[in-house]
């Protein structure tokens, strides 16, 4: 059962997908995740969820005071809204059912101060969909990426051009979640 861990939704039970492959970011993972954040600050931030599954990461940042989620997933479209709905947060909450890459082009122009990936494993998308983030400009400067990978597929920072750097990085298991500071040059 995935709840959300704080703020005005805390305790809210999320629909998740029956039968579909996913593999939602541990609860453990998500509030390491948000204590780290919650240090840099959450209100009235601007996030952005790609492969967003359940939503449980952008829903816990507008939960936690977050202004706006943009969360992506093409297959998981219906339980988002649920989810939305059951958080209360309809409207902070923008759902795009498309690939991640075909979702990402049509926010060309905006920029988000928190980016969550959690890609399918061991397929090569982490690479991917970070190069497409940081070459469509949606990093707000001095914004942080959050990748969850594995870690026997590393993030290839040289490709991303400079502008990212390695803040942290926390491994459980086979599991990496690595934080990334984007500056804009």
């Amino acid at each position: 059962m995935i709840r959300i861990i704080g703020g005005s939704a805390r305790g809210t039970v999320l629909a998740a997908p029956k039968g579909m492959n996913t593999r939602p970011t541990l609860g453990r993972t998500r509030e390491s995740i948000f204590n780290v954040l919650a240090n840099v600050g959450l209100i009235d931030t601007k996030v952005l969820d790609i492969f967003a599954g359940t939503g449980a990461l952008g829903l816990e940042a507008v939960s936690r005071g977050a202004a706006e989620a943009v969360l992506i997933d093409q297959a998981t479209g219906s339980i988002l809204q649920e989810n939305a709905r059951r958080c209360h947060a309809e409207d902070k909450v923008r759902i795009l059912r498309k690939d991640a890459g075909r979702a990402l082009r049509s926010l060309a122009g905006e920029t988000f101060d928190y980016i969550f990936l959690d890609p399918p494993y061991r397929r090569g998308y982490v690479n991917e969909i970070l190069e497409i983030v940081i070459r469509l400009g949606l990093p707000a400067d001095h914004s942080i990426i959050i990748a969850e990978h594995v870690s026997a597929e590393p993030l290839d920072l040289p490709l991303l051009g400079g502008q990212v750097s390695l803040w942290k990085e926390k491994k459980v298991g086979e599991t990496a979640v690595t934080y990334l500071l984007y500056t804009k040059c």
